[in-house]
This record gives C-alpha cells, structure tokens and sequence, in this order.
C-alpha cells in the first residue's frame, strides 16, 4: 500500500510547489520595493500616533472585525511595508492552495484541470491591487479563508466519522463568519459553497426529493451561519461609509424600483464580462501598446470558446464532459451571484481603480474559463491557450507591480527632496502637492508621508490630529483658495484636520526629470512643464510656512528608503533653501560644486536661483554663461522679470538687461 500512496503524495507535492513557484514568479519580484500607498498612509500614521487600539476606531464605522487582524500584523511587522507585502503573498497563495483542495474535494479524479482552475484563480489578472499589501491584506485574508472554509464544508460532508464532522462543521463555519467580517461584499461566494454542496449530494442514490432533502439539511447548517452576518449586517449594524451603508446604497430601490433594477441589470451583465473576459485584456491593454487588432483577435477567441461551449454542451454526448458541465454551471452561478452585493450597493468593476470587485467572482470565472477550454477537442489547443492565458497573467502583473515599484520610488525620491529643502513645517500648514507619477486621490496621500518625516507624534493627546493638513488640487480647492476661504474642520476615521485655504505652501515636481519645486507666491517661477491649475494659485503659495532655521527632519528609511544620491537635485534644493535665507555666497558656492561635478538640471527652471545669485554678487561671466544653457523663451521671460525685481548695480543691470531681457 505504501508504494501505491507515495505517486499519489509526490503529486500532491509537486502541484503545491508547481502553485508556489509560478505565483512567486509573478508576484514577488518587485516585493522589496514597494511601499505605501494609498490608504497606507494614514493607516500607518494612526497606527504610529495612538498605537494599535486606533484601529478599532478607524475601522468601527464599516468592518469592525478589520481592527483585530490590523492589530497584530502592527504589532508583528509594524511600519515596515515588506512585511504586510509577504504576508499578502502568502495568503494569496494560501487561497489558491485552499480553492485547489476545494476543487479535488469535488472531481477528485480531475487532476489537470482543477489545478488549472486553482492556478488561473491565483495568478487572476483582473485584481491589480495585490502591491497594496498593507491596506489589502484583509482582502487577501478573507479570500483565504473563503475557499478554506468551503473545503472543510465538503469535508464534513463527505466524513464518515462523526467526531471529525463536528470539527470540519465548526471550523468551516468560524471560518465563514470570519471572512464575510472582513468583507462583507464577499457574501456572494457563499453561492459557491452551496452550488458545490448541492454537486456532491446530488451525485448520490435517491429520486429528487430524497436528494433535495438532502441538501437543504446538509446546507442548513451554513445557512444558519450566514443569516446571522446579513442580519446583523443589514438590521443591526450602523454603517457611518456610504459604500458600505445598505440602507444609504438601497434608498434608490426604494424611490425608483424599476429604474433601479434596470441599471443593476445592465451594470451586472458588464461586470460579468469584464470578471470572467475583462480581466484578461482591459489590464493588459492599459499597460502595454497592444494593437487593437490583437486585442478584438482576442475578444473573438474568447466569443468563439463561449459558442463552441455552448455547442458542445447542447451535442456532446462524451460521459468526460460531465466534469465540464458541472464546473460550467457552478462557476457561472457563483459568478452572477458573487457580483450582485457590488452592483446592488452601486458599485462597478473598474480596471483599475475598482479591480477587487472581481475578487469573489474569479472563483467562477475560472471555472468557466477552463471548463470552456476543455471542451475544445483540439490537438495542442488547449496546451497552447493555457500557457497563453499566462503568459497574459504574468504580464499584467509584472508591468502592475513594476508600476507600484516605480510609484514608490518616485514618492520617496519626492519627499526625501522636500526634507533636503525644507527643514521644517509651520503647523497647521496646508499642502497642495503635485507628484510626477502619483495620482492624488486623497488629501492624505499628501499628509500623510509629510506628517511622517515632520510630525510623526502628531499635534493632539486625544486623537489623531496632523500637523500639516492638504488640499488634493482640483477645481473645489482652487475655488476656496482664490476666495481666500477660512479653515473648515475635517474628521475621518477618528483622524481630525483643519485644512485652510489661506494658510498654503505649494510643492511641485512637474515630470520626473524635474526637482521638486516650491512655489514662492511673492516671486512664483513655474517650469515650462508645470500645471496650468498650479500657476493659478501659485501667488497665493507661503513659503514662510518653511521654518528656515529649525532642525532638519530626516525620512525614516523605512518608509522612504535610503537617501538618494546627493546630486543635481541636492544642490538645488540647498541652493533654493540658502536663496530663501538670502545666503548669496551659499548659493554661488553650490553652482561651483555643482559645474565641478558637471551636474545640471534637467528644467531649466532650476537655473534661477544660481542666476540670481550670480548677480546680485556681480559675476557677469556666469550670469552670461548660464543664458547660454536656456533655450526657454518661457523661462527667459521669468528670469528676465526676477532680475527686475532684484536689487542690482548699474552695471549688472544692464548687462542682466541686455542678456536676458531682449525683446
């Protein structure tokens, strides 16, 4: 017997290794060089301010069972990113090895296709906030634990010895109650659950009646354990988010039934394809130049997989297509299903800001997805669509996390500047920040990394209180600083500002050739490349929030890396502090260490200061040679009105008038 078990385990090991080795692949080569983001960033500062209890009151107003996994994973990893990114690794590969033990349970003789079906689900291209790993990893614990919980499900199931039933129930059912805790709009994998149940009990001796008797007493036990969540959920619990407020999300049901059911139909017919098709080509698109002919190729193979699916259900008379069958029914079921929680609370999936809406729903999707794909009957065709559906998947997800990577280190770079210019940061200062690569979604993607190099205690004993705020730069920001709008009192998650309108410092990086730049509202220079919504406000920018004779605060490398290299944008940065000090002999000593190591912007922006230090000490040689490096007639004209407003000999002046400011 002991020769005929050791095949069976080798096989077992090898799928679990074969599962470990390509998810690594794929998802850990750019895991040393991530960082925060995002929702990351006041997490973190919270957590840095009031300890980990402020987790409780980050997360009461929509998933208090949040807090009791962000608890100790702080106080296991606590700032470090690299940890939180591995630990979501590592239930990310949990849930493929949990949804693969799931799929044996239930075609125990498939060995192929359900680990192609396990594999697929845990290299799925349409979730792209995997580098997320800090705020994610409640996702990622949740989507363990679901399939984990589904399995013991079976396993009761399936158990002929009583004791063993008892404990497969109960750990199933914790595990349930933990997930759907974690996030609530998973409760549509739940469909997955009984759809397999009713599987496995349906193959067995009775007429119907005996078998549908059967199923809805072995269900019951698991419908007993999620009635309890919607109830709670829905009756009990007193959301303070709207997404995740029920009665808030399904008051427009209630008003405007029919238009309702109308929209949430439609929407669910598109986030079923873009789950089950989407996923492998609006991803792939957005990050790479794909030709659209390939990609409508693409669209067509997968048309073309769901008609000859279709065709060979309806024809087929093979007994192996059984296995297909099922796999199709259960994973279209569950897809629809899955998705219903999203579009009822008026939510879409979206690539990529809205990607973990497709999370409960792969499951399903690559079920169908391999069921199909089995179905064709063709030499090589399968080997062939396997390996390319990933090599789609790992493309995606390496240009994915390469683009976190590169949003990290653009990030660091910035502040890492910022701590080089500016020493410290009035409190109460109210930041507007425009990061090269950065998308600014919300104001503490910009307070946040600021109150960690300048405020990291916070200002407040009772609560978390910043001690610089931010506006995020759009047209409502503008608006209220051009009407020179008074502080307004912002509280979220326990986290309390007051960003003020008349109390403003502007930091620039207009590509990410240039130095971070910050805007003078006495004297504003604006590089050729800077935002227009910039230059309109750009007047009202204080630099006198930058306390030029405080200690300097260095980034803690944890969260910043390593300082840069001490290059152009060191020397600028020192050049623009010493500027604002009036140190001319500081400044026209950084030009000189400057040309002796042949370092020199990329903006020419980044001359003036050196320009006018060249000046006002009466270095006509430089202010000549330095005119020759400027092609920017923009930027002429900036250095021309500069030196206008600078005090200057007779002599400086006109030769500053004949170079710079020839009409």
């Amino acid at each position: 017997m002991k020769k005929l078990k050791e095949p069976l385990i080798s096989k077992k090991i090898f799928s679990l290794a074969l599962l470990f080795f390509v998810s690594a692949l794929i998802y850990l080569p750019f895991v040393n060089k991530l960082g925060y983001t995002h929702d990351d960033w006041y997490l973190m500062y919270a957590a840095k301010v009031k300890g980990i209890s402020i987790f409780h009151t980050i997360f009461s107003g929509d998933r208090p069972l949040r807090a009791f996994l962000m608890m100790p994973a702080y106080w296991a990893f606590g700032e470090n990113p690299l940890y939180y990114n591995l630990a979501s690794y590592f239930f990310r590969l949990l849930s493929g090895i949990s949804f693969l033990w799931t799929l044996r349970l239930v075609w125990p003789k498939e060995k192929h296709p359900t680990f192609l079906m396990a594999l697929f689900f845990l290299v799925y291209p349409g979730f792209l906030s995997h580098p997320n790993g800090v705020d994610y990893l409640s996702h990622q614990v949740a989507l363990a634990f679901a399939p984990l919980s589904i399995a013991l499900t079976l396993k009761a199931i399936l158990s002929k010895k009583k004791r063993q039933k008892i404990l497969f129930y109960l750990f199933s059912i914790f595990l349930g109650g933990i997930y759907l805790g974690l996030m609530e709009y998973y409760i549509g994998i739940e469909a997955l659950r009984f759809l397999l149940i009713f599987i496995i009990l349906w193959r067995k001796e009775g007429n119907w009646i005996q078998k549908s008797w059967r199923i809805i007493w072995q269900s019951i036990l698991f419908l007993l354990a999620s009635f309890p969540f919607l109830y709670w959920r829905l009756f009990l619990f007193a959301s303070a988010r709207g997404a995740t407020d029920t009665d808030k999300q399904l008051s427009g049901l209630l008003s405007d039934p029919l238009q309702s059911l109308s929209l949430w139909a439609g929407n669910l017919v598109q986030d079923f394809l873009k789950t089950l098709f989407g996923a492998w080509t609006i991803p792939l698109s957005q990050f790479y130049q794909i030709h659209p002919v390939l990609l409508n190729a693409i669209n067509i193979l997968f048309l073309g997989l769901v008609l000859w699916g279709i065709y060979a259900l309806l024809f087929s008379k093979k007994k192996e297509a059984s296995w297909q069958r099922e796999a199709l029914l259960v994973g279209v079921i569950s897809l629809l299903i899955s998705l219903i929680p999203v579009v009822m609370v008026n939510r879409q999936v979206s690539f990529p800001h809205y990607s973990r809406y497709t999370l409960p729903g792969s499951f399903g999707a690559v079920m169908v997805l391999v069921a199909l794909i089995f179905l064709v009957d063709l030499k090589y065709f399968k080997e062939t669509l396997f390996a390319f559906l990933l090599v789609i998947a790992g493309m995606t997800h390496f240009a994915n996390t390469q683009k976190f990577a590169a949003e990290t280190a653009s990030m660091n770079e910035f502040w890492w500047q910022v701590s080089w210019r500016v020493p410290h940061l009035g409190e109460r200062t109210t930041l507007l920040v425009n990061y090269p690569l950065v998308s600014t979604e919300e104001d503490y993607f910009i307070w946040g990394p600021a109150n960690q190099i300048y405020y990291p205690e916070g200002t407040s004993e009772k609560v978390v209180q910043p001690g610089v705020y931010a506006f995020i730069l759009n047209n409502e920001a503008i608006e209220k600083i051009i009407a020179r709008e008074r502080q307004q009192f912002s509280e979220r998650r326990g986290i309390e500002s007051y960003p003020n309108a008349r109390n403003i410092l502007i930091l620039t990086q207009p590509t990410q050739d240039s130095c971070v730049q910050v805007i003078d509202g006495f004297n504003p220079e604006y590089s050729s490349a800077e935002r227009s919504d910039i230059m309109k406000i750009g007047e009202f920018s204080e630099a006198e929030h930058i306390l030029t004779g405080a200690e300097f605060h260095i980034p803690p490398k944890t969260l910043f890396g390593p300082e840069p290299a001490q290059r152009w944008c060191y020397i600028y940065q020192k050049a623009t502090l010493a500027r604002q000090k009036g140190d001319w002999e500081q400044v026209a000593a950084l030009d000189t260490e400057a040309s002796r190591n042949t370092y020199a912007p990329k903006d020419s922006v980044e001359w003036l200061p050196f320009i006018q230090a060249s000046a006002m000490l009466g270095d006509a040689e430089r202010v000549q040679e330095i005119q020759s490096f400027i092609n920017d007639e923009f930027i002429l004209q900036q250095v021309c009105e500069m030196l206008k407003r600078t005090e200057l000999t007779p002599e400086m002046r006109a030769l500053t008038d004949a170079v710079y400011c020839v009409e």
